[in-house]
């Protein structure tokens, strides 16, 4: 588990509230947090509302930075918004699609299995 070295100071307690949810395995999809002060978050995350929207939906597309700093505004490991990414399986169904015709692509260009 990640121990931020500086606490975010916030008297915001939807970061409390998601917190909880995250640790408690309540939150299974990223999208799941869709309607949690969408706005309030963004602007923390220093990202425009739709945006932020848009990775819900599509939470592969958050880069580390935006997962590392989402992570530090709820006080939560990086790791557990990782492992709802990578369980989800409309991602890995994305993810293994798009290695497998990169390497197929990879195959044709060079003559190889």
């Amino acid at each position: 588990m990640s121990d931020w070295k500086e606490k975010f100071e916030s008297d915001v307690a939807v970061f409390k509230t998601l917190k909880r949810m995250f640790e408690a395995g309540a939150v299974e999809k990223l999208y799941d947090i869709k309607e949690i002060q969408p706005s309030r978050i963004a602007d923390i995350l220093g990202i425009n509302k739709s945006r932020y929207a848009l990775k819900l939906s599509r939470p592969e597309t958050f880069s580390v930075s935006e997962i590392l700093r989402l992570s530090y505004i709820i006080d939560i490991d990086p790791n557990l918004i990782i492992n709802i990414i990578q369980k989800d399986s409309f991602v890995f169904d994305k993810l293994t699609a798009r290695v497998n015709r990169n390497h197929k692509n990879l195959r044709k260009t060079k003559g190889t299995n």
